[in-house]
């Protein structure tokens, strides 16, 4: 991959004020994606079927578009699996903590190809959120204020949205700048990355390269056959190889434990995934660079919608 990937991608921060006690869950991350869904569902499904299969107007509907795309004929898509969603929740600053009323506290979201034009329709589905209760006490919470990262990973956010004007900012991809590949790169992960390996999910003592960075590229490359405006031209079986030549070093892991209630099967499902470090030095991984950059703000593994699979990049050079 030699480009920046032409994935449009926006990352915004709604600021938000507790009506009434707020609780959340250790990792908030299911708490968030269900009641968002939810609500978006609620807002506007007009049809209200049960499924969102076999509907007339499943290509046109927002709540089709992000939370249950359409998986087509994709020739990158495995049989059996889902297309990727146009989205991403961060549920770090939450998770854990109680809120009273009054206090503020903030999610983050990230939208990526046609989902920024839906934004407005997301907006009044967290809105609507607020009103009907989210978190073990139902807790309610009203918007106060969105922000949107101007360019990418710049930590630079300007207002999108204040409530006291009233009027919402036109959505707009962030500017990205591919930064020059470092010599050495640590990569840490924020949030558990969950993946398998042979057909069995990695744990602390396996953990392989070949398919965390094989992993990586087929996200990326979906999300840009899905919602990108050029789709990616990659040499699989190139890759590869390459990848099969890196070796994680310095890599230490720890297991993080967790379940979600999943409310289409009725029952409690594992999410453990796994939180450390690795390094990368050499030539030879600088061709994966793009990637891992990239993935920073896409994340990588199951439940990255929950906002699992996050990491970050540290210049070791």
């Amino acid at each position: 991959m030699t480009v920046a990937l032409d994935l449009p991608i926006a990352r915004y921060q709604f600021e938000l004020a507790a009506r009434t006690p707020l609780s959340f869950p250790a990792y908030a991350g299911s708490t968030w994606r269900g009641a968002f869904g939810k609500a978006l569902r609620r807002a506007v499904c007009v049809t209200r079927q049960p499924e969102c299969g076999g509907c007339l107007l499943q290509r046109n509907c927002v709540y089709s578009l992000v939370f249950e795309t359409p998986a087509g004929a994709e020739p990158l898509l495995s049989k059996g699996n889902a297309a990727p969603r146009p989205y991403l929740l961060h549920p770090l600053s939450t998770s854990g903590q109680t809120y009273q009323a009054g206090e503020t506290l903030r999610i983050q979201l990230t939208l990526f190809g046609r989902a920024l034009e839906h934004l407005p329709y997301l907006i009044h589905s967290i809105q609507q959120m607020g009103q009907q209760g989210v978190g073990a006490k139902q807790g309610r919470f009203d918007l106060v204020a969105i922000w949107f990262e101007k360019k990418l990973g710049a930590d630079d956010w300007v207002p999108a949205y204040l409530k006291v004007e009233g009027r919402l900012q036109p959505p707009l991809g962030a500017q990205v700048v591919l930064p020059a590949a470092p010599e050495a790169v640590r990569l840490r992960f924020k949030t558990a990355f969950r993946a398998q390996h042979d057909g069995r999910f990695m744990h602390e003592s396996v953990f392989d390269l070949t398919s965390f960075m094989m992993g990586l590229v087929r996200r990326l490359s979906l999300l840009s056959a899905y919602h990108g405006q050029e789709r990616l031209t990659v040499d699989f079986k190139a890759l590869r190889t390459q990848a099969q030549a890196l070796v994680a070093e310095a890599a230490e892991f720890k297991r993080f434990e967790w379940t979600r209630y999943s409310s289409r099967q009725q029952c409690l499902i594992g999410m453990d995934g796994l939180l450390g470090q690795f390094s990368l030095t050499g030539a030879e991984w600088q061709v994966f660079w793009p990637w891992l950059w990239w993935g920073q703000w896409v994340h990588v593994g199951k439940g990255v919608v929950m906002g699992q699979g996050q990491y970050q990049l540290e210049d070791l050079a």
